[in-house]
C-alpha cells in the first residue's frame, strides 16, 4: 500500500510543484505519505488534470507536461506554449487563446495518442501573414492565426482523415484540411469547415 501512496503523493507532488516552490511541494508530498502510510489508505489521483504534447518542427521546440492541474491552469506552461506557438519567422510572442489549447488538448484525447501534435503555424502577426499571402500560400486576409487563435497542425502516424474527423467531431471553431500539404488548421473561431 506504501507503494500505491507514494505513486500517488508524486501524482500529487508533480502538479503541485507546477504552481509551488521546491521546500513547499517536498513538504506537502511528505506529509501526505506520512498520512496514507499511517492510516493504510490511499484515494486515486485527483482527475482533470490536463497534459499537452506539442512539437515545433520549424524551431525545434517541444512542450510536454500538464497545463492544467488541480483546477487552475499553470502559469509556466501556458508561458511555455505561447513561446512554442508564437510567429517564429519574427520571433514575436501572443497569449494564445486558452480555449484554442484546450481543443488541442481535445483533439489529442479523441485520437487517444500521445503524440505530440506538430504546430506548423500558430500565432501569426499581420507582417507575417501578409508574407505568406504574397507567397500564395493561402494566409486568409483576416486569419484567426493573426488573434492566436488557430493552428495548423499535423501528427505523425496518425492520417489526416483521422485528424480531421477528430477536429470535425469537436465542432470548436473553423476546420481547414489542407490535403496537399499534409496539415489541418483548426480555430476557435465561429464552427466553420472548409
Amino acid at each position: 500500500m506504501l507503494g500505491h501512496a507514494t505513486t500517488l503523493a508524486a501524482a500529487r507532488g508533480r502538479c503541485a510543484a507546477l504552481r509551488m516552490g521546491r521546500r513547499a511541494v517536498l513538504g506537502a508530498v511528505a506529509s501526505f505519505v506520512f498520512c496514507a502510510a499511517l492510516d493504510g489508505t490511499a484515494r486515486a489521483a485527483p482527475s482533470g488534470d490536463r497534459r499537452l504534447a506539442l512539437y515545433n518542427p520549424h524551431t525545434t521546440e517541444h512542450f510536454d507536461d500538464l497545463y492544467w492541474c488541480d483546477g487552475e491552469y499553470v502559469p509556466g506552461s501556458l508561458t511555455h506554449i505561447n513561446w512554442l506557438m508564437r510567429d517564429f519567422h519574427r520571433d514575436v510572442v501572443a497569449p494564445i487563446d486558452i480555449d484554442l489549447i484546450d481543443l488541442l488538448h481535445r483533439i489529442a484525447q479523441r485520437l487517444e495518442t500521445d503524440r505530440p501534435l506538430r504546430i506548423l503555424s500558430g500565432f501569426r502577426t499581420n507582417a507575417t501573414n501578409r508574407l505568406l499571402r504574397r507567397e500564395g500560400l493561402g494566409a486568409a486576409a483576416h486569419s484567426e492565426h493573426l488573434r492566436a487563435k488557430a493552428a495548423d497542425i499535423c501528427i505523425d502516424r496518425v492520417p489526416l482523415k483521422h485528424l480531421r474527423r477528430a477536429a470535425l467531431s469537436l465542432r470548436g471553431g473553423g476546420v481547414g484540411t489542407y490535403w496537399q500539404d499534409d496539415f489541418v488548421h483548426v480555430d476557435v473561431g465561429p464552427v466553420r469547415s472548409w
